[in-house]
């Protein structure tokens, strides 16, 4: 049986957004872990940072040497609070990152699947029309 080129080009369409179906079911499913256990998917410069006050110290040091305005590091409690703060904070730009990567993946999956189905028609109209 010859094919003709509109069912060619119509199935390699087809090969192709199956392709990019399967990268991208593969980046919303990390998304997913991203979104329900940001703790696990976190930065490690982030993480480690925030294991005990005094490695958010040195972090925070480190991160303000270049400041121009003098940089009081805390201390005591109010170390452990601005620490504990601070991951809470890094915890939700994590969920959120998640979140919004989570939608553009939809986007382009939804995408993905009108353009597959679309040309899988083109592909069995020119395959019906040539038998």
């Amino acid at each position: 049986m010859k094919k003709n080129l509109v069912e060619i080009y119509a199935l390699a369409v087809c090969f192709f957004t199956v392709a990019c179906f399967v990268i991208v079911a593969g980046m919303t499913a990390w998304d997913a872990v991203q979104l329900s256990a940001p703790e696990f998917t976190i930065n490690n410069n982030e993480y480690e940072a925030h294991l005990s006050d005094q490695q958010y110290r040195d972090w925070l040091a480190q991160r303000n040497q270049y400041n121009e305005d003098a940089f009081i590091l805390p201390s005591g409690q109010d170390l452990t609070d601005a620490r504990n703060a601070s991951w809470q904070q890094e915890i939700k730009s994590e969920q959120r990152s998640a979140l919004q990567s989570l939608a553009q993946n939809f986007i382009i999956l939804v995408i993905d699947i009108l353009v597959f189905m679309a040309h899988w028609i083109i592909a069995r109209k020119s395959r019906d029309s040539h038998s």
